[in-house]
């Protein structure tokens, strides 16, 4: 038996005190959230046409099996006041069971050190992007496909190829971004650590899977199309790269542009791989972000907190996620200590904003509870809201009685 050195006792405590911090973090249900709490809490509805409804109609997106979770959660536990934290407990267990498989997976392929465990565990859960996904139960689909991709790799660590293979095309079903699992492949033959023959054991299932996905996928929404989140204007891909460069690290869009120290953390991060063929594959990990992301890592959000932009991290959380795992393989412990410069920077941010974008959404709640008029009328455009269970009205609506700075997220009562 190995022994518990207090290394380990203090990555145990990280992880603890990390969970603690996005518990502390529950304050409000906030946009799709309190969208989706109204659309599937609604007893007029029996569970079969929910899942039947989940299963063959386009939100927008098409990602089953994390919106069955919610689905059961929300059919079942209807208290506003506990459903959405149950939802984001779920997150939280996601994201730490993929912490696990990973550093086990890392053990594996790079033997035992419980220093670069501990950092890597760090740059992994003291991030933007594992934040805004522990913080809003939305982002199960992240959440969600990167457990699936930490267990493909910890499965490949054994050897056991054709079931990390399964698992990563069942990550489809999450969300598109397991398609990063190829680029992990490349990776990881780059590194030496799978030969040819055996990333043909796990690509081909997961390429089998992904294309049954992306089949079915296209019957419900067109890919590319106007219902699709996914736009392609080849104007906008040199940006989403620019900004995706900029920013990963970081793994927000707060500021108002594009800096250097950016760029300088990537460069770094990347340089340190040293072997050609490992540097090549970690810019194509980039490059194939960038390609799933297309438009969609833009604008910067300027000081602009009421934002679709708070959400921007969950975009981070795979790509950032392999490519830490890489690093930590290779033993790159120094490196990763110096990339938490960027790293709990964008995780201090992050947690900042979305708290105070949360007590915004809190107080609006409590008046409304506490207001004889209902519903309670919001004048914001950003993100509409028509919540019939807390008399809440929220939209353009430039005569409305209360408004909401989008810079500050304070209420202004006219």
């Amino acid at each position: 038996m190995r022994a518990v050195t207090r290394v380990r006792i203090a990555t145990v405590a990280i992880v603890a005190v990390w969970i603690a911090l996005m518990i502390k973090l529950m304050i409000a249900d906030v946009w799709d959230e309190t969208n989706g709490m109204l659309a599937f809490c609604d007893p007029a509805h029996p569970l079969g046409f929910k899942i039947h409804f989940v299963l063959t109609q386009s939100l927008g997106f098409w990602r089953p099996l994390p919106t069955l979770i919610c689905v059961g959660v929300l059919h079942f536990i209807r208290d506003f006041d506990v459903n959405w934290r149950i939802l984001r407990a779920i997150d939280i267990a996601m994201l730490a069971g993929a912490s696990l498989f990973f550093t086990r997976a890392i053990e594996r392929w790079s033997e035992r050190d419980d220093v670069r465990e501990l950092v890597f565990t760090i740059a992994l859960l003291f991030s933007g992007s594992a934040v805004i996904a522990a913080g809003w139960y939305a982002n199960i689909f992240d959440a969600s496909a990167l457990l699936l991709l930490a267990a493909g790799a910890y499965l490949l660590s054994r050897g056991w190829f054709l079931e990390a293979g399964l698992v990563f095309g069942v990550a489809f079903f999450c969300k598109e971004t397991a398609a990063l699992a190829f680029a992990f492949l490349l990776l990881l033959l780059a590194a030496g650590r799978i030969t040819f023959r055996n990333a043909l054991r796990a690509g081909i299932p997961a390429a089998i899977f992904g294309a049954s996905y992306f089949i079915l996928r296209s019957r419900i929404v067109a890919f590319g199309s106007s219902s699709d989140v996914h736009g392609f204007d080849a104007k906008l891909f040199l940006p989403t790269l620019i900004n995706l460069a900029e920013s990963f690290w970081r793994q927000t869009l707060k500021g108002s542009g594009p800096g250097v120290i950016g760029f300088v953390f990537l460069l770094i991060s990347i340089a340190v791989l040293r072997r050609p063929k490992l540097i090549a594959a970690a810019l194509a990990l980039i490059v194939a972000t960038a390609v799933l992301y297309w438009a969609m890592i833009m604008p910067y959000q300027d000081g602009v907190l009421m934002s679709h932009l708070n959400f921007i991290g969950r975009l981070y959380l795979i790509p950032v996620a392999l490519m830490l795992v890489i690093l930590a393989i290779e033993r790159r412990t120094i490196a990763i200590a110096v990339l938490l410069i960027p790293i709990v920077f964008g995780a201090f941010t992050t947690y900042r904003d979305h708290a105070r974008l949360q007590r915004t959404y809190r107080r609006i709640y409590r008046t409304a509870a506490e207001s004889k008029t209902k519903p309670l009328i919001v004048d914001f455009a950003e993100k509409p809201l028509h919540d019939t269970v807390r008399g809440v009205e929220i939209g353009a609506m430039p005569n409305a009685p209360v408004t909401i700075d989008e810079r500050t997220g304070q209420l202004r009562f006219r």
